[in-house]
């Protein structure tokens, strides 16, 4: 009868769908899903937790070594002339061979700097650094890029979420992204839900992730959501990075209390931690320990791993948690991972060596080398876990339903979940909702815009049609192509900070990278529509641009595109740099050289010969163009001048003078010019007076014309019309058409969307 218990207590929780004593002692969230949804809806689809037993990953590793190249100084580099040295390279892996079975969660214990993390990385399929030998084979097979994206799931140790989604609407857009396209929206609803019951956030369900800045979920319910994550697509095999890091204890337990309840449904469970409580030690049922990149113990944990060293001479007296009493054993001060606690008699390798000559490495060789010689499957999942409590029956039950899921040889279009329109539709409809609803998001693409027109409707709303104000409407147009282009560089930070959220979600496969580049085009394009929208009324119509339904929707389109590539360009920018101050400096860079060469600060004449490349192609100088000759092209503005006092021969004078000077008048407006009271100019006498005789009101010349001070004025006041043409042909934009100065913006879009993909589809940030 004890026999039956024992062996009844020893079966993990849902090994026949019914709860366990373990099960039972643990909060009602973490236990088995009591769904509320009718299951029957989703049989074949969505598997209830508990009901079933899921398929575990056999890992083996067959002498893994990871190698990595010194970080070299310039006078080093320069003296070697590239020739490697021979103490270049370090080995942070040595020689590592053992089995990790399912249906056990695996502790990776070690001192800092023992390659804990590397070891996960490279079992992972996640080192991106350093040269690799060896072998890592998931049930005997060399895994696959799909096989690891598919059947596996890494949780890091730095939670990458977005913090304007809720828990649900995370976990629900993760869940529309990964699970096979045979179920519908129900069926991956239902699975979200699963699993936010699994890991128990049903409280959390609507809360904001938050982030450091803004206030969101608890640091253990992240932890938790970063978990759910990875077990919506079922995983096989879960890889969790320091999942304790920054917890208190007791969340720290809950947190590990529901990971070893997945391990109990019969996953492969393997997780880095650093120095666990008593009661997180004895969750873990194996403890691979690492010292300075060596195995020193590879087996089973608890009492076991405890007495394997005290049969060493490393008395456990004096402690009370086994975890604290192994990493000091091997090793725990700022030299942990090399100067380890030496036992007399024993010499400094005491531990590698005793690990090499003892009955548990003997046994990890024998099953590693029993699977590298396997020569199918079968033969693999006859071997049996020499740790594991279940039956034979059950371990070949583990591993039978996926003989056929094991023999894709490269990353295909099956390694994503939906069709490329599905995947942008998914992410536009959730992460654009997300947006609409983030104050931050708001604030940066609205908020600025509406700013912005106040401040420069109060500066230009009495701008002047006369020459002065002419220049001053030039400066306008100028700001707004600036108001477009540089209120851009504020989205810098947040699209740094989101890379991570990217890199997780392409290591899981949830989608193409081209997907995740056109989903970004449409949510920036319409929110640079409602700013657009925002902005121009306010500036046009206060500030007294051509009055024109047709000008003024042209202005509108011109900003959209102008504010459009200028978003591009700092996508590209901020996704071509390694981190946000590096992209917060090159951002403005960019924008400012444009703004140099735009036309307006620099005349396109005096712009310097080394600089006309970029004047041609400049998308701010086109924008420019287009908003100029959109505003004063075939216009012509009517100036009249009182003749009738001396204050008014100043005005003349400083008018023409200046008019003539910078050639917004020329000699020839002066002769089409026109009296207010209709009397008709001669013409012919006015050509004996020179342009300076006419800026300086000579009565001798213009007395005979009628328009004397000295003299009868038969002219009232003088009126002089300014050609927007002459407007343009100062700053080099006459005989443009605004069309295809607004094209050439245009030009630059598939330019920097290609510049946008490219730079997210090749630069790696992630060092591994």
């Amino acid at each position: 009868m004890a026999g039956e218990d024992t062996k009844e207590a020893a079966q993990p929780d849902g090994v026949h769908g019914q709860p366990s004593s373990r099960g039972d002692d643990l909060p009602m969230t973490q236990r088995k899903l009591s769904v509320v949804v009718d299951p029957s809806q989703y049989i074949d689809k969505v598997e209830i937790s508990g009901s079933r037993v899921r398929n575990g990953i056999v890992i083996s590793l067959h002498g893994l070594t990871l190698e990595m190249d010194a970080p070299r100084s310039i006078l080093s580099c320069w003296t070697c002339m590239g020739k490697k040295s021979p103490n270049s390279a370090r080995l942070l892996l040595k020689n590592i061979t053992g089995v990790i079975w399912p249906g056990e969660m695996y502790a990776l214990l070690g001192p800092s700097g023992a390659g804990k993390t590397s070891l996960l990385d490279v079992i992972s399929g996640r080192k991106t650094m350093g040269n690799i030998s060896g072998k890592v084979l998931l049930d005997g097979k060399k895994p696959t890029s799909l096989r690891l994206k598919r059947d596996t799931a890494y949780v890091q140790q730095h939670d990458a979420l977005l913090c304007s989604f809720t828990v649900y609407e995370c976990i629900l857009f993760t869940a529309m992204l990964r699970l096979p396209r045979i179920m519908n929206y129900f069926d991956k609803r239902a699975r979200a839900i699963e699993v936010i019951d699994k890991m128990g956030l049903f409280k959390a369900m609507n809360t904001r992730i938050g982030s450091p800045l803004s206030r969101g979920i608890s640091g253990g319910e992240l932890k938790r959501v970063s978990i759910a994550l990875g077990l919506l697509n079922d995983p096989q095999c879960l890889f969790l990075d320091e999942p304790t890091s920054g917890l208190d204890s007791a969340i720290a337990l809950d947190v590990m209390s529901a990971v070893k309840f997945l391990s109990d449904e019969g996953r492969t469970v393997l997780c880095t931690i650093h120095q666990p409580s008593a009661a997180i030690f004895d969750l873990f049922g194996c403890v691979i320990l690492l010292r300075a990149g060596n195995v020193v113990y590879f087996g089973e944990g608890r009492n076991e791993v405890r007495d394997y060293f005290v049969e060493m001479g490393y008395p456990y007296e004096g402690y009370d948690n086994v975890s604290e009493y192994l990493l000091e054993t091997v090793g725990g001060g700022v030299l942990a991972a090399y100067t380890p606690r030496v036992a007399k008699g024993s010499d400094y390798n005491s531990f590698v060596v005793n690990y090499k000559n003892s009955e548990v490495h003997s046994r990890n060789l024998l099953h590693a080398n029993n699977i590298l010689n396997s020569t199918n499957d079968s033969s693999c999942r006859s071997l049996q876990n020499p740790n594991a409590k279940e039956s034979p029956e059950r371990l070949d039950s583990m591993l039978s339903n996926r003989s056929d899921m094991s023999d894709i040889s490269n990353l295909s279009e099956s390694a994503y979940s939906n069709p490329l329109l599905n995947e942008i539709g998914i992410m536009v409809a959730y992460r654009g909702f997300a947006s609409w609803k983030d104050p931050q998001f708001i604030g940066t693409r609205l908020g600025l815009a509406l700013i912005f027109a106040l401040i420069m409707a109060s500066f230009w709303s009495n701008v002047t049609t006369d020459s002065h104000g002419l220049m001053s409407l030039s400066s306008l147009l100028f700001m707004a192509v600036g108001a477009a282009v540089f209120t851009t560089s504020v989205y810098v930070p947040t699209l740094v900070e989101e890379r991570p959220v990217f890199v997780r979600e392409r290591h899981d496969a949830c989608y193409r990278v081209i997907s995740y580049a056109l989903h970004k085009i449409i949510i920036e394009g319409t929110a640079g529509v409602v700013a657009v929208i925002i902005f121009s009324p306010i500036v046009y119509w206060a500030c007294g641009l051509r009055e024109s339904a047709y000008s003024y929707i042209f202005f509108n389109l011109t900003l959209w595109t102008l504010n459009f590539a200028a978003v591009m360009l700092t996508l590209s920018v901020a996704s071509a740099s390694p981190n946000v101050e590096i992209a917060g400096a090159a951002v403005p860079l960019v924008m400012t050289l444009n703004f140099f060469v735009g036309g307006f600060m620099v005349l396109a004449d005096k712009i310097p010969v080394w600089w006309n490349w970029l004047y041609r192609i400049s998308y701010v100088q086109w924008g420019f163009s287009a908003l100029m000759v959109n505003q004063f092209s075939g216009e012509e503005y009517v100036q009249c001048y009182p003749l009738h006092n001396n204050s008014s021969q100043v005005t003349m004078m400083d008018v023409f003078s200046r008019g003539l000077g910078n050639g917004l008048i020329t000699g020839q407006d002066l002769m089409d010019a026109t009296c207010s009271t209709g009397h008709d100019i001669d013409t012919n006498s006015l050509t004996r007076c020179s342009a300076l005789q006419f800026a300086q009101y000579d009565n001798a010349c213009l007395g005979p014309v009628g328009l004397s001070l000295m003299n009868e004025n038969r002219c009232g006041e003088l009126c002089v019309a300014v050609r927007g043409d002459n407007v343009l042909d100062m700053f080099g934009l006459g005989g443009r058409d605004k069309w295809q100065s607004l094209g050439f913006v245009a030009a630059n879009l598939p330019v920097f969307c290609l510049f946008f993909y490219l730079a997210l589809r090749f630069i790696k940030h992630e060092s591994r």
